[in-house]
């Protein structure tokens, strides 16, 4: 049987998801309208989607969005928003669509690279060969550089409570341990990229490294200041 990288928990969406400010909603979005238009780009695939953030925005954008996640509770608190998007609950790893389906890919919220280096590329593969030739995957990722400035432990205060958070990186992964006001504990683990190591990985799988940035701002190039880092990639070919 295999593991489950990264399962979130209800307690982690209460403490970490529920409540984000609209703001910062909107300016993810904006960076997706941004570098795929709607236009250009109208039918979208939100990958490992969650409750539904950013598939209901884009939605009320005019896009045809596509929702992809693997928590059943996640999914349900999704269609709950309504709004247009259709929801499918189901595995990345597991699930493969007809070729050329969508137009462009998200995949935000550092959800992507939570397992080892060859599955993380499988489902890379999986993620392009869902868009159309010269469509966009957008990806937005735990900045490297940041991290390996940043380790240790720090108290995270929510509106639930202070949770512990202890972090180190070991090779090219950030390990994550978060320890909840109740005693509970959860264990998280991403493969980290630098612009170098995403445009090996992209080529790999038929995709072209176009843009890497900060602050969801094309024009910001990645700091080691920030803990977050995008990426656009465009697939190969001609329509």
């Amino acid at each position: 049987m295999r593991s489950e990288p990264n399962a979130y928990s209800r307690q982690w969406f209460e403490f970490f998801h529920v409540g984000i400010d609209e703001a910062r909603t909107v300016q993810e979005t904006d960076f997706v309208c941004h570098c795929a238009p709607r236009e250009e780009f109208p039918k979208i695939i939100d990958v490992c989607c969650g409750m539904g953030r950013h598939a209901h925005a884009l939605s009320k954008r005019g896009y045809v969005v596509t929702g992809i996640d693997r928590d059943a509770e996640a999914i349900t608190t999704a269609r709950e928003l309504g709004g247009g998007p259709n929801y499918i609950l189901a595995d990345i790893r597991d699930c493969q669509f007809a070729p050329e389906t969508f137009d462009a890919a998200i995949v935000l919220g550092q959800s992507f690279g939570h397992c080892d280096p060859a599955t993380n590329r499988d489902i890379l593969l999986r993620i392009a060969s869902s868009i159309r030739k010269r469509g966009r995957v957008i990806l937005d990722l735990w900045n490297p550089e940041f991290f390996l400035a940043h380790q240790g432990e720090r108290e995270l205060t929510t509106s639930k409570g202070i949770a512990r958070e202890i972090k180190r990186v070991g090779g090219d992964r950030l390990f994550v341990q978060l320890d909840y006001p109740d005693g509970a504990h959860e264990k998280f683990e991403w493969q980290l990229f630098s612009p170098e190591q995403m445009e090996r990985m992209a080529n790999s799988a038929g995709l072209i490294l176009s843009t890497s940035c900060n602050g969801f701002d094309a024009r910001a190039v990645p700091s080691p200041t920030e803990p977050r880092i995008q990426f656009v990639l465009e697939r190969a070919g001609s329509d």
